[in-house]
């Protein structure tokens, strides 16, 4: 079983979107995949209510504190569990540490603004301290520009923080899918934007060494 933790101690960046497009896309590969949420928000476990509705199985999704983290773990490796990603609340937080402890790689959402930036560093220096395995993902890049790209890259660059190769655009499906308890895979699977979640699935999983498990998962489906 591998954990991802999506933590940065900034809101409205995309942790949850980011969440749920991975999970959704480790689970179109074939895996067993959990959705802890640990934000009080709880925004991944109502779009994992509305979920319910479209009669959806996987991923599951379940509200989870920090003083349970470790045994909803447990739980799920003992369950033949897949993967799990845990989506982390914003700020400063005991339940972001607990995740990012609990995690074989954290990744870190952003976007191209200052406080994000701030947001970045602070966590890349948890993820060090921890010696967590990271990366960041720019999020809600503008469509046909490059500006938000190359700064992204420098300014990760500089902090020391790698970045995915994958860019997640701002794209309106992504918005749209949530009021369905969708994904933009999922809802218009020939998309741009589901093209670039299956992009930045291959890549991840490669990361994380999950393909060759996807692809036994399939055959035993099929």
């Amino acid at each position: 079983m591998r954990t991802i933790a999506l933590s940065i101690n900034k809101g409205g960046v995309g942790k949850t979107t980011t969440t749920k497009n991975i999970a959704c896309a480790a689970v179109e590969a074939g895996l067993n995949v959990l959705v802890l949420d640990m934000d009080t928000q709880q925004n991944s476990t109502n779009w994992g209510r509305r979920r319910e509705k479209q009669e959806k199985s996987l991923p599951l999704v379940k509200f989870s504190t920090e003083q349970d983290l470790p045994e909803e773990l447990k739980r799920a490796a003992k369950a033949g569990c897949d993967l799990v990603v845990i989506d982390t609340p914003p700020g400063r937080s005991s339940e972001a540490m607990a995740a990012v402890e609990a995690a074989d790689l954290v990744l870190v959402p952003f976007w191209n603004d200052q406080d994000c930036y701030d947001g970045v560093t602070k966590t890349t220096a948890l993820t060090r301290r921890l010696g967590k395995e990271a990366y960041g993902v720019l999020n809600f890049a503008t469509p046909n520009s490059k500006s938000h790209e190359e700064t992204a890259r420098d300014v990760l660059k500089a902090i020391g923080l790698p970045i995915a190769p994958t860019v997640i655009h701002r794209y309106d499906v992504h918005r749209l899918a949530n009021v369905e308890g969708l994904t933009a895979l999922e809802l218009e699977p020939h998309s741009h934007a589901a093209q670039e979640i299956t992009a930045l699935w291959q890549w991840l999983s490669a990361v994380l060494q999950l393909g060759n498990r996807a692809q036994m998962q399939k055959g035993i489906k099929a």
